[in-house]
């Protein structure tokens, strides 16, 4: 509405404009047309008393002479009027033979409109009529302005509440059945509009069930331990364990505990990193092969305990990563090589550098991955071999804590492994 007025207003404006040069136009016509009739009139009488009697409004007759003296005039009397010689358009008439301008009328005070014509004789002719000025256009044409912009208001109101109702109509039938979306037909403009909400309710179904699949894996690996628990701590509170079995008791007891601290702390990181997906991680330059060697050397108790020989190659370079994810990344891949191999196997860990980044590769010798399985490791609490990773005390997140670095990363993760052999998870880093 508002561009409308103003279309409106600068419109005028342009339209006044042209009237006002119009105008002009016109009136130097008319000015012109009038001359050449007195003119004509004075060469064939030789007698300009017809001055004198011309009555007419809007357009004056003046007559000069060669030194200014007013010899007919056919509004005012020629006695009033002092000398014109020194009137712009008489000495511009003079000088070239005519003149037109647009100036203040010492006589009557307003702005006139002047053609001069100098005579054959040496007399001036001059014809002159009241001049507009844009405002006074303006004025005459305000009222007529006013009554187009109140119609155009007035239209634009009913256009607007009929496009607004057509447009908001299928809106609120699509928020009406938002549960069948996609099978609802409307508007080819609003075709992406349905697609995207279809896309969201795919996704908020997808991440209800993964919510829903959470919450029952997580009820089932919290209940096992603290079955345990509860158990032994019964056994020993009613004076069923025997003397030499409280302390085994109390060993499971201690290790079941320590299996929860570890699955809350991975639960509550994981929690952490869905929460801020989406939000801006700070990068920096990081030396992807000092914070493997960092990890590495943080583990090589843990490998030495299961006699897993422990072992980093490679070079250092520089990659654009989180310091802190990634060596949560590192430290989780290896102590996951470690937990899941083999009596006396062992675990390489690489960095390799190529043109565009590097490569973090972590293999081992351990149980390996069926085919069927792959696909699967990074689900959460999905493990490949459950006795074994309640024995080490794996919680079955650490891999999905690993997706989720990579992600945001924006990094490339492949896995190869053959069962009962061994696995290699390379993880592809841009500089």
């Amino acid at each position: 509405m508002s561009f409308g007025i103003a279309v409106i207003v600068v419109t005028s404006v342009l339209i006044v404009s042209i009237f006002y040069n119009y105008y002009n136009n016109q009136a130097e016509d008319k000015l012109v047309t009038v001359a050449n009739l007195a003119e004509s009139e004075l060469e064939r009488s030789n007698n300009y008393s017809f001055i004198n009697s011309t009555f007419d409004n809007e357009t004056r007759i003046t007559l000069i002479s060669a030194d200014g003296t007013v010899l007919a005039d056919s509004i005012e009397n020629t006695d009033s009027l002092d000398n014109h010689l020194k009137r712009e358009e008489v000495e511009k008439a003079i000088n070239s033979g005519e003149s037109s301008l647009i100036r203040m009328s010492q006589t009557i005070n307003k702005n006139m409109y002047y053609y001069a014509r100098l005579l054959p004789d040496g007399n001036i002719l001059r014809i002159s009529t009241e001049s507009k000025s844009i405002v006074d256009i303006l004025s005459d044409v305000a009222l007529y302005i006013i009554l187009v912009v109140i119609f155009v208001i007035a239209c634009s109101v009913i256009i607007s509440i009929r496009i607004t109702k057509s447009i908001v109509k299928p809106i609120e039938e699509l928020g009406e059945h938002l549960d069948n979306i996609e099978n609802i037909k409307t508007f080819e403009e609003l075709m992406p509009f349905v697609c995207a909400l279809s896309e969201q309710k795919q996704k908020r179904i997808a991440l209800d069930k993964q919510k829903k699949q959470f919450t029952a894996n997580m009820s089932h690996e919290l209940k096992t331990p603290l079955t345990s628990i509860a158990g032994y701590a019964e056994l020993i509170e009613t004076g069923i364990a025997k003397q030499e079995d409280i302390k085994p008791f109390a060993g499971i007891i201690r290790k079941e505990a320590l299996r929860l601290v570890t699955l809350s702390e991975d639960i509550i990181r994981l929690s952490q990193m869905e929460e801020e997906e989406g939000q801006e991680v700070s990068f920096s330059s990081v030396n992807l092969f000092a914070s493997a060697q960092r990890c590495v050397e943080a583990l090589s108790a843990a490998a030495n305990i299961r006699g897993i020989t422990l072992t980093l190659e490679g070079e250092e370079c520089y990659i654009r990563a989180n310091n802190m994810l990634l060596e949560e990344l590192i430290y989780n891949l290896c102590d996951n090589a470690i937990r899941y191999n083999k009596e006396n196997g062992s675990v390489c860990v690489k960095v390799v550098p190529y043109d565009t980044g590097a490569a973090f590769i972590v293999s081992d010798t351990g149980i390996g991955i069926e085919d069927k399985y792959k696909e699967r490791v990074f689900e959460r609490f999905f493990r490949v071999d459950k006795s074994r990773s309640k024995q080490t005390g794996g919680t079955g997140l650490g891999l999905a804590i690993v997706k989720h670095i990579v992600q945001i990363h924006n990094a490339e993760l492949k896995v190869n492994s053959i069962f009962k052999e061994g696995t290699t998870i390379s993880v592809y880093f841009k500089k």
